[in-house]
């Protein structure tokens, strides 16, 4: 067993590799009659088809593992690898160093191993190599929350828009649905106006996966969502507009970029020193249900974590207590 550091985080790679297969016969045969062929590159493009099709996952999470695989078949074949039984643990410990030498983030390393492993259980499935996932060990992520804004300046924050202006209702609107229900930024740019339910006081989301779930939102995000609706969301229809529900000057559904540099742009206006960022609304919002005493199994639902591990929970969450939880804790409910 090796151990890998990056800063204080761990990975654990074992040194041999037990019940390696050997690439299959039909697949060393082809090789053999066709030198040029890229087998690695032909299982990479089946894995991802397998991604997008079969699992459903959306085009962000293909592209992720698309880009890590990429930078890990070029080591392999920088060393010679040229089919998925010839690549070794060791190698994977090599590649894991030399990014780590290229100054890459816990987190993108962290990134970067998921999608190594997951393209190898999926070599595995396909009889190309043994089970070389099980070889490698994930390292734990933080320990602690990422950084959130204190209530003072999420309130400085919300405040900043120029109601005077034509997108100042639509931005405070787009601030008060990011804390109110700790939404992704993707997940912001795909509302729908028929994902809000008015009577219940929830939004539907679609989630990572295309999963859906419903989040709570506050009484105030939904009334300035009624104002940008009613007064304001008219004025940027075009002809080509559809059932967005956050509009651009073009009349078609703001993009993540353009949420992004909405939420940078108001946090500079607020004078908040830190770099705010649509995931850091969304940190504060759990920080704040916590802080209130809210239980994280309903934070993790509410956040749409597929994971346990992602927010340490152990037991399942019971769905009739998300809007007492919501209303009792987060302080603009």
């Amino acid at each position: 067993m090796r151990k890998v550091f990056f800063g204080t985080e761990m990975v654990m790679v074992k040194d041999a590799m037990t019940g390696c297969a050997a690439n299959p016969p039909q697949a060393a045969e082809d090789a053999a009659q066709s030198p040029a062929r890229d087998v690695l590159s032909d299982g990479v493009a089946a894995f991802l088809t397998q991604v997008r099709i079969e699992k459903g996952q959306s085009e962000l999470t293909a592209r992720t593992y698309q880009r890590h695989i990429a930078r890990f078949l070029a080591f392999v074949r920088k060393v010679g690898r040229r089919s998925w039984a010839d690549v070794k643990p060791d190698d994977v410990h090599a590649w894991l160093m030399e990014e780590k030498e290229k100054g890459f983030h816990i987190n993108t390393l962290y990134i970067a191993l998921a999608s190594v492993r997951a393209i190898f259980k999926y070599a595995h499935a396909e009889g190309w190599t043994g089970d070389f996932s099980a070889l490698l060990e994930l390292p734990r992520r933080w320990e602690s929350l990422p950084h959130a804004l204190d209530p003072s300046e999420i309130e400085r924050l919300i405040r900043a828009p120029d109601l005077k202006s034509d997108f100042g209702v639509r931005d405070r609107a787009i601030l008060e649905m990011f804390y109110a229900s700790g939404l992704r930024l993707a997940e912001m740019a795909r509302l729908q106006l028929g994902d809000i339910q008015w009577d219940l006081g929830v939004i539907r989301i679609t989630g990572k996966g295309n999963k859906q779930r419903l989040v709570p939102v506050g009484r105030q995000a939904l009334g300035w969502l009624r104002r940008y609706i009613q007064e304001f969301r008219p004025k940027f229809v075009k002809k080509q507009t559809g059932g967005e529900l956050f509009l651009s000057r073009r009349g078609g559904g703001v993009s993540r970029e353009t949420l992004a540099l909405t939420v940078r742009r108001l946090a500079k206006r607020a004078r908040i020193e830190k770099r705010v960022t649509p995931h850091m609304l969304r940190h504060s919002f759990a920080t704040h249900l916590l802080a209130g005493g809210a239980d994280l199994r309903v934070i993790q639902e509410m956040l749409g974590h597929s994971s346990i591990e992602t927010t340490q929970i152990y037991t399942h969450v019971d769905r009739s207590q998300l809007q007492k939880t919501y209303r009792a804790f987060h302080p603009r409910a």
